[in-house]
């Protein structure tokens, strides 16, 4: 089988892990920079010029689309579902899942709880909001950001005031969210590959930091997931239309929530505390994918 991974470099430990379980399984692995990709219709057919090569039409391809070339990521990965080729997350599900207030918007149609959230356009009621629904501390989020950038646990209005017309100022899209004291600084990773659950473990932040990322200095333990977060976990993947992705979700007063929906999600850490290889379970779900 040929697999192309669709990654910026191939020195990334996700993207070097999934390579190599790939060629240890006997398939013809290339890492494709996906910016360095051209697209090209001619005829009614679809080809991608690569390194001033045509590249050849391969079986399968997983797309690392990272969130800042989000748009163009989606762009070559749609090229190749026009060529005919199986993709591990289509565009649409990449999109979803990056938009953080359009995926919450989709997991609640689905029934999937989430904290409460605000977004507007213009925040002119932002203060009022948050005095009314939220209360202090709250989150504020970047609407587009991911591995623990741009995420801030806000105290005081004085704070509120200054991040707020500062994002404004820059026209960065942001939303703001119901803080979960009972179960600050941690949340639950679960990978997701093909409606299975691979991995999950808790992550706890590091001292004086409220994110949990591990990337961050954050630490990791396994963990038992009830069996209401395991559906939780497969049907969020399920509903925002991915079929591999990591899932965050926090343990609450009221029951187990999801954050976010990651569509790119990174393996080191979970695969470090865990020793699950998930990058084999990967190749082996895209095996089976493939023959069906």
């Amino acid at each position: 089988m040929l697999i192309y991974i669709l990654s910026r470099s191939g020195s990334l430990y996700t993207t070097n892990r999934i390579y190599n379980a790939g060629i240890s399984s006997r398939h013809n692995v290339r890492v494709i920079d996906h910016m360095e990709c051209d697209l090209l219709i001619e005829n009614g057919e679809y080809k991608v010029i690569y390194e001033h090569e045509e590249l050849i039409k391969p079986d399968f391809v997983i797309p690392r689309i990272g969130s800042s070339v989000t748009f163009y990521g989606c762009t070559v990965v749609r090229h190749f579902l026009n060529m005919g080729v199986k993709v591990l997350n289509k565009p649409e599900g990449i999109i979803n899942s990056r938009d953080k207030f359009r995926s919450l918007q989709i997991l609640t149609e689905a029934g999937i709880r989430i904290p409460k959230t605000y977004f507007s356009n213009d925040l002119y009621y932002a203060e009022r909001m948050v005095q009314t629904h939220l209360g202090y501390p709250f989150i504020m989020k970047v609407l587009e950001g991911t591995q623990g950038q741009g995420v801030f646990l806000v105290h005081t209005e004085e704070e509120a005031e200054h991040l707020i017309s500062e994002h404004v100022k820059k026209r960065t899209r942001i939303l703001l969210q119901q803080y979960i004291a009972e179960f600050s600084g941690k949340d639950i990773r679960v990978i997701v590959i093909n409606g299975e659950i691979v991995a999950s473990m808790m992550r706890t932040a590091a001292e004086g930091d409220f994110r949990s990322n591990i990337h961050l200095g954050g630490s990791g333990k396994i963990v038992d997931l009830s069996e209401q977060e395991k559906e939780m976990a497969i049907r969020s993947v399920e509903v925002l239309g991915l079929s591999m992705a990591g899932v965050d979700i926090l343990r609450s007063s009221e029951g187990p929530m999801v954050i976010e929906v990651n569509s790119s999600p990174g393996i080191e850490g979970i695969e470090g505390v865990t020793k699950i290889p998930i990058a084999e379970a990967l190749i082996e779900s895209i095996e089976k994918t493939v023959l069906i």
